[in-house]
């Protein structure tokens, strides 16, 4: 490689990768990817379960991400994988960073990405299934069709701004929903007419649908979940 490769892994399964990307795994010397703390203390990746079968473990390095909303604890992350990357790529060796869903859409990573950029470390990206688009297959779903107008929104919804766009004929995804969850809710209760399919854990063996009304309401939505609304 030419470059360090920032590789998007789609939404969890790992027959959505792409051939690119598998090509691209296969190749690595070494390929970074994101995990977290759980509540008992263990370091669990879903990115190293979508690439186990194309990657051997001993090429894999993890860091860990922390789960609260703290840039600064997150940008010092970031540093030292910029740090990372940088001093094995200038030592030879193939390098890939793994980002889950598509690197270009709310991927924070870029951060890393651009970074690498200013300091003359060549990057490129290897696009992947974004998880909304993901989420509408797996329940048969035409996206978008005719005149509408599709809106990705990252989580900071709010009613006003939804009811202006489905009356004006978009459809409107919401990604990062665990960070306006009650938004939402409360839109779905004042606005019944309104189509809703709420999503979670897209391509994983925990995947959910339902356009259930009562169900969305009173589930809490995880991290890895997003909804897709259609105007009346």
């Amino acid at each position: 490689m030419d470059s360090v490769s920032f590789l998007s892994l789609g939404p969890g399964d790992p027959e959505l990768l792409t051939l690119k990307a598998v090509k691209t795994l296969q190749g690595a010397d070494v390929v970074l990817i994101p995990a977290t703390r759980s509540a008992e203390g263990k370091l669990v990746s879903r990115a190293r379960d979508i690439i186990s079968q194309w990657c051997d473990e001993d090429r894999v390095r993890l860091y860990e991400l922390p789960m609260r909303h703290d840039s600064g604890a997150a940008r010092g992350v970031y540093d030292s994988i910029c740090q990372d990357v940088a001093q094995s790529f200038l030592a030879g060796q193939r390098v890939v960073v793994a980002v889950e869903g598509d690197v270009s859409i709310y991927a924070s990573i870029h951060y890393v990405l651009q970074q690498l950029e200013s300091d003359g470390i060549p990057v490129k990206q290897c696009p992947g299934i974004p998880s909304f688009i993901a989420a509408a297959a797996s329940a048969d779903l035409s996206l978008v069709s005719q005149q509408q107008r599709l809106v990705v929104l990252p989580g900071d919804a709010d009613e006003a701004t939804l009811q202006q766009l489905l009356q004006t004929n978009h459809v409107v995804v919401i990604m990062k929903l665990s960070q306006c969850q009650q938004v939402l809710k409360d839109f779905l209760s004042k606005n019944p007419d309104t189509v809703c399919h709420y999503f979670e854990n897209v391509g994983t063996a925990g995947a959910f649908h339902t356009t259930v009304r009562d169900e969305i309401c009173s589930r809490p939505m995880p991290y890895f979940s997003l909804c897709i609304l259609f105007p009346a």
